[in-house]
């Protein structure tokens, strides 16, 4: 299982890739991604 802490730091990276483009699709991919990083170290998505 993946650390929460270790999920929380590469989300980090997600959120300002999310930020960094202004495509729906890509927001949607980076959002569903974070929710499976969260998922994997038990965290509730969001």
């Amino acid at each position: 299982m993946l650390s929460t802490e270790d999920a929380n730091k590469i989300i980090l990276f997600l959120s300002a890739a999310y930020g960094c483009t202004d495509s729906k699709e890509a927001q949607n991919e980076f959002h569903r991604l974070a929710n499976e990083l969260r998922k994997a170290s038990g965290q509730p998505e969001e």
